[in-house]
């Protein structure tokens, strides 16, 4: 007997989609009786929590999903509604997406951010807070991914110890 597979959409946009109802939407290490709060920009822990990252893990609406790395700093927050960082390939990520920030070894937790990607050509990037972007030795950036911040909530809510 032949069975039929009907794929379904890939990505955190498309599980959300097909679960909706039947799962928890309390973050994992959270209580369901308490509030997740959700943000519509970047306050000063999360700033700070986004600059001593190596790794964003990003996933796309469309479903595509990848990781990029670089030195500390390398992602960028130019102000409380926009996270940056250097592009090297010729097609950036663009449209709705959702970060995921982690550190599992100093703070145990992770950072959520929904927003709207666009590239911006590769220039001199104004940090609100004075702070120059960290350059490296190497191959020129095509562009910047800029992501304009829609939601952004960290994965336990609790205290980072």
């Amino acid at each position: 007997m032949e069975r039929t597979v009907i794929p379904a959409p890939t990505g955190s946009f498309g599980r959300s989609r097909r679960s909706a109802g039947w799962r928890s939407t309390a973050p994992v290490g959270r209580p369901i009786d308490q509030p997740t709060v959700e943000l519509k920009r970047l306050d000063d822990r999360m700033v700070d929590f986004i600059r001593k990252q190596e790794m964003v893990f990003v996933t796309a609406a469309l479903g595509g999903r990848t990781a990029r790395r670089g030195p500390v700093g390398f992602v960028q927050v130019p102000s409380r509604r926009l996270v940056t960082w250097p592009e090297y390939e010729r097609t950036p990520i663009s449209g709705p997406v959702r970060l995921l920030l982690l550190d599992l070894l100093h703070e145990r937790t992770g950072l959520h951010v929904t927003g709207r990607a666009s590239a911006v050509s590769y220039g001199p990037l104004q940090v609100a807070s004075g702070s120059d972007p960290v350059l490296v030795d190497g191959p020129v950036p095509e562009c910047w991914v800029r992501v304009r911040v829609d939601q952004a909530w960290f994965a336990d809510q609790g205290p980072l110890v």
